[in-house]
């Protein structure tokens, strides 16, 4: 109950964030009236590439699975990739993404679980990254800051990117800080076996990871870009900065359902400062919401509703 409560309340407050930057966007302008001269052309393309996008996904999760589970079938990957899109939908931060382990039956679902948070994880790494690089340089820009000032915070998130980077090609610290410690209780048999899945990384592996991301990356900026240009032009390079902070700023503030009201505002603030029509902004990032999270939650519901229905008619069953 209290987690349908919560959940509700996160809806909530991304419906209400969405309407304040509505509001704020179109104050002399009408919504309808921005896509009269829009080009279309860019939005089909924009929908196009969600197939590289959710292709580049599937590769990365079946390539994951496999380190581990030689015998995954393609179509089993895929199945749990849509599975846990639906779920990711409705969550903050898309956390529900991490629940793909729930489609796998007969394998140890808190090793699939291990190896969904690596995905995890492995994609955050290169959006932290990149979107640190981004705000530095839009702070820079923008704030006014002393040449000391931007410095020391460039020292900083530069020690703090390498601390990151460290842990992430040296996993099996996360093992050895956590067998370092005594007992034997459920929940360290559960984290234990959680952890079981970095046995199956290795540097090499781990850079396949990130070269992964670092294209899906570029997909999901160039989807921004193209679908900004449907309503102004911008450059490239004006996407990448304001695509990586806003991607950042999603990891930092996973407050509402869907990300609802987190990234519309993200992408209209950081395009805005970099003299971008916010009416532009917002009406991308609607399109990038529609695209690549609710066509693929759509698909998903059906092995969402699948799962449930097996398993009532299971404990219908055992009655």
């Amino acid at each position: 109950m209290k987690k349908k409560i919560l959940w509700v309340l996160k809806l909530i407050v991304g419906i209400i964030l969405l309407v304040f930057i509505y509001r704020n966007v179109y104050q002399h302008e009408r919504f309808f009236s921005a896509f009269a001269d829009a080009a279309w052309l860019n939005v089909v393309l924009g929908l196009i590439l969600l197939i590289p996008n959710y292709f580049i996904q599937f590769i990365k999760w079946r390539y994951i699975l496999r380190q581990a589970l030689k015998d995954i079938p393609d179509s089993l990957v895929l199945r749990s990739l849509l599975f846990g899109s639906t779920l990711g939908f409705i969550t903050p931060g898309n956390l529900g993404e991490l629940a793909r382990s729930l489609y796998f039956k007969g394998h140890s679902r808190l090793l699939i679980t291990g190896l969904n948070i690596i995905d995890k994880l492995a994609g955050m790494l290169i959006f932290i990254t990149f979107g640190l690089l981004a705000m530095n340089w839009l702070i820079y820009l923008n704030s006014g800051w002393s040449t000391m000032m931007n410095a020391a915070l460039i020292m900083f998130d530069f020690v703090l990117l390498c601390c990151i980077w460290i842990l992430a090609l040296n996993p099996r610290m996360l093992q050895r800080i956590f067998q370092s410690r005594e007992g034997k209780s459920g929940w360290r048999k559960n984290i234990s076996e959680l952890l079981s899945s970095l046995n199956y990384l290795n540097h090499s592996s781990i850079l396949k990871l990130v070269w992964f991301n670092i294209i899906w990356f570029v997909v999901i900026v160039l989807q921004y870009h193209v679908l900004i240009l449907a309503f102004t032009e911008v450059s490239y390079l004006q996407s990448f900065w304001a695509v990586s902070a806003t991607l950042f700023t999603k990891i930092v503030l996973p407050i509402s359902v869907g990300d609802l009201g987190i990234r519309e505002g993200a992408a209209v603030f950081y395009y805005s400062l970099l003299g971008v029509k916010k009416t532009a902004a917002f009406n991308a990032s609607m399109f990038i919401f529609l695209i690549n999270f609710m066509i693929p939650a759509f698909a998903g519901s059906y092995f969402v509703f699948k799962l449930r229905w097996e398993s009532n008619s299971k404990n219908k069953h055992l009655k």
